[in-house]
């Protein structure tokens, strides 16, 4: 894009929000800015009126499955929303992921104050409200009794479905920081913002009942209460504890969710395997989370395999997960770094499927290690074969077999 698109005031001044996050890599060529993609994928913006959109190797849909299945959790830009369709995909986050947008939207709901409607109370006061002729002669009076009869009544309240809905998520974030966070800044705004809902009603009925009544009050919200539509979308996505499918932009407007792919590369290989590694006896853990010294005799430094394979007490191979078409010779050094610190003799790489290249053997060192690169199908139709296949891949290379399907 030239340069003149990202000027303000004649200044060159990008999004504060993604400048300093390795979101893009930005060089100058020819009076125009060229930006590159790095591991991230999402809607990012670049100033109020420019936005990059940047799309995975995977298909959206299985992008989706692995964001669930890996844990990952999206970052949000807060304060810059795209548009959604109306699917939905499951996942245990939704609480941290939607809390900051639907803090931020009761707040402004309170500032503004609550919408109301006359509603019929749940306990009617006796002798008010119109007389109803019809039904006091039809209950009462055809059977002979003389001293009851039926009123309409109503009352303008605040405790409406997207009020109760509101209320009921933002307790839901509550509960959620306790159990998990306790010193989020995030739990004393929305406890103060819970507190100040005391005059709004609970809800007494099923869950899914509200769900589905939000649903259609969010479709037919009045241009009026238009500040409700972004608080409601997250109150509804934490309800249900799930994630907007990343698919082509629609009405639905949440915030951008921008996902590290990488990361989400990593950790749903790691738990694929580890659930079908384990009957077999292998156990299969995190060296981000488990680091091993690199020197025996002590030092600062340390190494960091994305999976180590360990049968009973031993390890007997560690693989590299990198999203990218092929490892260069800098990540050979680094797995080779891996191999000598476990020690281990078997190590590898896992990248993405090209099309053309196959899951391979590379070739034995001069001092006897074996390094191997497996390749995973981001695209596979099937996601559950396809992590079977790796899996079988995984075994065969334990076991000293080269030929891989």
């Amino acid at each position: 894009m030239r340069v003149s698109s990202l000027l303000q005031d004649g200044e060159l001044q990008l999004d504060e929000r993604i400048t300093t996050k390795g979101y893009l890599t930005a060089t100058m060529r020819g009076g125009q800015v060229i930006l590159r993609a790095t591991r991230f994928v999402g809607t990012i913006p670049l100033t109020p009126g420019i936005a990059v959109r940047i799309v995975p190797r995977a298909t959206i849909s299985n992008l989706s499955y692995m964001l669930v299945h890996s844990g990952v959790i999206p970052s949000a830009i807060s304060g810059f929303v795209r548009g959604y369709m109306p699917r939905f995909v499951t996942t245990n986050n939704a609480e941290l992921i939607y809390a900051r947008s639907l803090i931020a939207g009761v707040r402004l709901i309170a500032r503004k104050g609550y919408m109301k409607e006359y509603l019929t109370p749940r306990l009617k006061a006796p002798w008010r409200g119109r007389l109803m002729a019809s039904d006091t002669v039809r209950k009462h009076a055809s059977k002979g009794v003389r001293y009851r009869h039926e009123f309409e009544q109503s009352v303008l309240t605040p405790s409406t479905v997207e009020n109760i809905a509101l209320k009921v998520a933002l307790k839901q974030v509550i509960d959620w920081f306790v159990e998990h966070d306790r010193r989020n800044p995030m739990l004393r705004e929305a406890r103060d913002l819970y507190h100040g809902m005391w005059h709004i009603s609970d809800w007494e009925a099923s869950r899914s009942d509200l769900v589905r009544q939000l649903s259609k009050k969010i479709q037919s919200l009045s241009p009026r209460f238009s500040h409700y539509r972004d608080p409601l979308w997250s109150a509804y996505l934490i309800l249900q504890s799930v994630l907007p499918e990343l698919s082509f932009d629609g009405f639905v407007r949440l915030e951008s969710l921008i996902i590290d792919v990488s990361k989400v590369f990593e950790a749903f290989l790691r738990r694929e395997l580890a659930v079908r590694l384990a009957p077999h006896g292998y156990r299969v853990r995190d060296g981000n989370n488990s680091p091993s010294p690199f020197f025996i005799d002590g030092g600062g430094y340390s190494v960091h395999p994305d999976m180590i394979i360990w049968q009973d007490d031993n390890i007997v191979a560690v693989l590299d997960a990198k999203y990218k078409p092929e490892p260069k010779e800098t990540d050979r050094y680094e797995v080779l770094s891996f191999m000598d610190a476990m020690p281990v003799t078997l190590g590898g790489f896992v990248c993405p499927a090209d099309g053309i290249d196959t899951s391979r053997y590379l070739g034995t060192t001069a001092s006897g290690k074996e390094m191997v690169l497996l390749r995973y199908d981001l695209a596979a139709s099937d996601q559950d074969a396809e992590a079977d296949r790796f899996a079988h891949n995984v075994l065969r290379m334990i076991n000293g077999n080269h030929e891989y399907s």
